[in-house]
């Protein structure tokens, strides 16, 4: 939201991952996670696979013979022995023949090979050997061929392709160069069965069938960083399988500065965020510092003292709309830029509720180059919806400008409680990586008032600059800003000032409707000496005297806001002199006997537009993806 670390670069689709890896390893952060997508090479084969039978009668017979017979017999001496005709004894010695279990001598006697050997003692032969197809993966993440019953499916994976930053062909193994022992091993090591000597199945041979094909695989890459040992280390995981020999290849990589994390993780570059503001980050780094002793001493804390705590990153939304419920006279908010995601309706809700007490609300962001095309200085929609929060008297309550250019989010609250967060970077191998932001609040008094008079001056130079504008261009609308900007740093002096020695009593109304925020803020007291001075110009006024309802409307207000406070001020205004100026002019009506009758009336009217305000409706806000 608004004052949030900012985002980490790290896909929506892995979100889930990084918590159950940062809650299961605290100490680890992980900086940045990025999905690829990376092919794999898929090549059909074919296996020549021989399995074992128990061998019949007449083969055990005519191996066992050819064992212990000596001399070795002849296949018409064992037919004579069995009683049988020579030609089932020739059959049944042929198809020993082809299993290479037996062979004929020369002189016509057989012997057994000493695969028959084996095959006797296990009380089986091996029967022709069978075709099985199979399909090979070449995986270069893992430097290795697998085997697979089935084929891939064909995906492609609408992701980065990994293999566009890595060298991955060059860790790919060609099928053809695989040697038979080393498809046995695989087999064995898969447990796919083709291959199981001690039970006498075996892979004999092996051919390419099928072409190799491109299949994709998803991967994901981690930066993680170890604050303990301040250390960053890059991971390749596959779901919740860590990729180690993948992982070490990868860091080789870096170390030797192969690759960029920067190009890896698509991530902006530290020279296109805000500049570093100097006067900014002195202050920010003595905000890290206080941090760092307030925790230490905590003990030590006092409300005179003040402190200064780093927000835990999932109370920093809570956080800051809890903090910023207790204003009640101001609010001063800095962003290096407005983005639309920054704003949504418990932030708007906060606002609206802070108007309606009388707070007033000034928001800056930096000064937006004219080189730059990637965001306008105000998005359009959400101005709207800013400038839509009225105070009572139908102001805007909320002015946005541009000031100087800096890299720190900051936020002052009643000039007694300080919010701020910067853009954390991490240089590691040459590339810096963003970590998010650490949120800080800071209650420490001389912290809080650097960082008011920072911010409130470059907003009273801004009010400056515009109220020049506004002159030159006889602009009300710019005028009525720079007044908002002084009223709402307690200067409506210098506003009542500016207007008098410009003799543009036309903003008098104005004023005095940034007057009765004022005083509703405490920004104004009571007793002011420039009430006394506006009125004094009543008797400068002739009934035809242009922006006259405007002005009596005004007056009525601001009495009726002072009265609801001390009635007995508001009376003290209306000495005689004003009084008859009151009369004279219709802001009070001749009818109205005096001065407390006068109050009792508009502070009637004052009670019914309050109460109607307070009842109106907030609006939700509709929620926009970011482009």
């Amino acid at each position: 939201m608004f004052l949030e670390s900012s985002p980490k670069p790290i896909d929506s689709s892995l979100q889930s991952s990084v918590e159950k890896l940062e809650k299961s390893s605290p100490g680890l952060s992980v900086i940045a996670a990025r999905q690829f997508r990376y092919s794999l090479v898929q090549t059909g084969i074919e296996l020549m696979v021989t399995s074992p039978r128990k061998f019949n009668v007449l083969e055990e017979f005519i191996l066992r013979a050819s064992l212990e017979i000596t001399p070795n017999p002849t296949e018409v001496e064992l037919a004579q022995v069995l009683g049988l005709d020579p030609i089932f004894v020739r059959n049944t010695s042929a198809n020993l023949q082809a299993l290479n279990t037996l062979k004929v001598l020369p002189d016509g006697s057989i012997q057994i090979t000493p695969e028959g050997r084996t095959f006797y003692e296990k009380g089986s032969v091996p029967q022709p050997p069978e075709s099985h197809p199979l399909y090979a993966i070449a995986d270069p993440l893992l430097e290795a061929t697998a085997f697979e019953l089935n084929p891939l499916r064909e995906s492609a994976l609408n992701l980065p392709n990994l293999g566009d930053f890595l060298p991955l062909n060059s860790r790919i193994q060609s099928v053809e160069s695989l040697t038979l022992p080393e498809v046995q091993q695989r087999l064995i090591h898969q447990g796919l069965g083709f291959h199981s000597p001690e039970s006498g199945k075996e892979v004999t041979a092996f051919q390419i069938a099928e072409s190799p094909e491109t299949r994709w695989q998803s991967v994901a890459l981690f930066a993680i960083f170890d604050t303990l040992n301040q250390r960053l280390t890059l991971q390749l995981r596959r779901g919740q399988q860590l990729l180690e020999s993948a992982t070490l290849w990868l860091e080789t990589l870096q170390s030797e500065g192969e690759i960029s994390l920067t190009e890896l993780f698509a991530l902006p570059c530290k020279e296109s965020s805000p500049p570093e503001n100097p006067e900014v980050e002195a202050r920010l780094e003595q905000v890290r510092t206080a941090a760092t002793t307030s925790e230490d001493n905590a003990e030590e804390n006092t409300p005179e003292t003040g402190s200064v705590i780093l927000i835990a990153e999932s109370q920093i939304q809570t956080q800051f709309l809890e903090t910023l419920k207790t204003a009640n006279h101001q609010v001063l908010i800095y962003l290096p830029q407005f983005i639309e995601q920054g704003i949504d309706y418990r932030l708007l809700q906060g606002l609206e509720t802070l108007v309606k007490r009388g707070v007033w609300i000034l928001m800056g962001q930096g000064t937006v180059s004219e080189k730059s095309s990637e965001t306008p200085p105000i998005l359009p929609e959400w101005l709207t919806k800013l400038a839509a929060i009225k105070t009572a008297e139908g102001l805007s309550a909320i002015q946005f400008v541009e000031l100087q250019q800096s890299h720190a989010k900051e936020v002052v609250i009643d000039r007694q409680i300080y919010i701020c967060s910067a853009p954390n970077w991490l240089t590691y191998g040459g590339d810096c990586l963003p970590q998010g932001e650490s949120v800080y609040q800071v209650t420490q008094p001389e912290i809080v008032s650097d960082a008011y008079q920072s911010l409130s001056t470059q907003f009273q130079q801004r009010a400056e600059s515009l109220w020049q504008q506004a002159i030159i261009s006889q602009d009300e609308s710019l005028a009525t800003t720079s007044l908002s900007i002084w009223g709402a740093l307690g200067m409506t002096e210098t506003a009542l000032q500016q207007i008098q020695d410009r003799g543009w009593r036309e903003l008098l109304p104005i004023w005095l409707k940034i007057a009765c925020q004022g005083l509703r803020s405490q920004q104004m007291s009571p007793d002011d000496p420039s009430l006394n001075q506006a009125l004094s110009q009543l008797s400068e006024l002739t009934p035809d005297s242009p922006q006259l309802d405007s002005l009596c409307d005004a007056w009525r207000q601001v009495i009726a806001v002072i009265a609801t406070g001390d009635r007995t001020l508001a009376l003290n205004l209306l000495c005689e002199p004003v009084w008859q100026d009151f009369i004279r002019l219709g802001i009070a009506s001749e009818a109205v006997e005096s001065p407390d009758a006068f109050i009792d009336s508009e502070l009637a009217k004052l009670a019914t537009t309050v109460s109607s305000i307070q009842n109106l409706p907030l609006k939700k806000s509709k929620r926009h993806k970011s482009g």
